[in-house]
């Protein structure tokens, strides 16, 4: 063989191989993000100095394997071409030139590596930092000049084009919990409590709260044998106390500070001298905030009031904590479910369950602005107050009041059709 024919197609595989590598260096990159690369650190020790490296220059890298990629698929297809041309033609041997070498470029240096490197990125990257680095040293000028140019082409049109962020978005871990959940790699329970963590900062304390028509609390004049039979009745270990009316909280009374005076005797004496300090919190704080603020307190109970500095209800540490737990009974506690299914298609819901939690048990979107709770809906789509009994048709559900006292509405049961209603905003039966 010619020695000038021989070294030019040890060139072109040559190029073509480090086509391979910066495909799948670059793949492996992109799929790790930085969250992997800083885990690979203490996963492989041997590397920490390179994946440190790479961790800390993400968008360095990228820039030299695709500055390198093309480079190198530049350089082999010119060589294919010479070489097809000089041995068929120059029309004949273009032709075919371009055939074989975007067969070659396509499958085996972009589709191959790539798929090789998101089933295998750990390998991938194990192996390919040590080149990067080198090729971070040979190539440096070059991306350099091309990245400063991308920048100035970049801020005569207004794009931020100097950063790149690999880091797991809250979208990302969300859908990634979903799909763990849906495909078995995560229990239902596992789930749930991932996903209560990952949006406990974006819940309102308005939502998780015990509402004010709930609240157990007593006036500041109540005796301490009326309070210490209020305590047994509820089950509760501490309650709001106020003076005249419940917007005039003036403490929260501890069921473990009534245990002096019944030692003693002193039942007809009132509570007031025994209430605490009360926290009051707005009801538009965030539950992570709510949460931060009664463990710096030490405080387990807290009072939510409304933008009028009414009370609007109270909160507990349990109720933020349920929020990622799930319901924490208790032998005091209802075992009432917020939604049980009575049968197929047939749910019997509690009227304070909050909306997005009925979506995703039933199944169904039920949306509707400024309302929070299947009550709220119910009273939404009747339009007046609802009577025991009366039903509202929303979409492919008939929605009828249950339990109806004192004007609110303690129970719901949502009823699929069976014969198919008319999908509208509602409609009264």
């Amino acid at each position: 063989m010619n020695p000038d024919l021989a070294g030019s197609i040890g060139l072109l595989l040559l190029f073509l191989v480090f086509s391979f590598f910066f495909s799948a260096a670059e793949t492996a990159i992109t799929a790790a993000g930085k969250v992997k690369l800083k885990a690979m650190e203490s996963i492989r020790p041997d590397r920490k100095k390179g994946f440190a490296w790479l961790a800390s220059n993400v968008q360095r890298a990228l820039s030299i394997t695709l500055v390198g990629n093309n480079i190198v698929n530049i350089a082999a297809s010119s060589i294919a071409t010479i070489l097809f041309t000089g041995v068929l033609g120059v029309q004949k041997g273009s032709v075919i030139a371009v055939v074989v070498m975007t067969t070659i470029v396509v499958v085996f240096c972009e589709i191959l590596p790539k798929n090789i490197s998101i089933a295998n990125k750990e390998f991938v990257l194990y192996h390919s930092i040590p080149m990067i680095r080198f090729f971070s040293f040979i190539l440096w000028p070059v991306v350099y000049a091309v990245q400063r140019f991308i920048l100035f082409i970049g801020g005569l049109f207004g794009l931020k084009l100097d950063t790149f962020n690999s880091f797991v978005t809250r979208e990302d871990l969300e859908i990634m919990v979903n799909e763990s959940g849906e495909s078995g790699a995560i229990e239902e329970d596992e789930r749930k409590m991932i996903s209560g963590v990952i949006s406990f900062e974006e819940t309102r304390v308005s939502e998780v709260m015990v509402p004010r028509t709930d609240m157990k609390a007593i006036s500041s004049d109540t005796t301490v044998a009326r309070a210490s039979a209020i305590f047994l009745e509820s089950g509760h270990s501490r309650v709001p106390v106020y003076e005249r009316e419940l917007d005039k909280i003036t403490g929260v009374l501890y069921v473990k500070d009534l245990l002096e005076p019944l030692a003693r005797g002193a039942l007809e004496d009132g509570v007031e001298p025994f209430q605490r300090s009360p926290l009051f919190i707005p009801e538009t704080i965030k539950t992570d905030e709510a949460f931060e603020l009664m463990k710096k307190s030490k405080i387990h109970i807290a009072i939510v009031v409304d933008e009028y500095g009414g009370t609007a209800g109270l909160v507990t540490l349990e109720d933020l904590l349920e929020e990622i737990v799930g319901d924490i009974q208790d032998e005091y506690d209802d075992e009432i479910p917020d939604v049980l299914e009575e049968r197929e298609g047939v749910y019997l819901v509690q009227g304070y369950v909050n909306l997005d939690e009925m979506s995703e048990i039933i199944g169904y979107p039920f949306e509707f602005e400024d309302v929070d709770t299947v009550a709220g809906m119910l009273l939404s789509l009747k339009g007046n107050f609802p009577e025991e009994g009366e039903s509202v048709e929303y979409g492919p559900w008939k929605i009828q009041a249950v339990e109806v006292q004192d004007h609110r509405i303690l129970q719901v049961r949502i009823e699929r059709a069976t014969n198919g209603w008319n999908a509208g905003d509602g409609k009264n039966n």
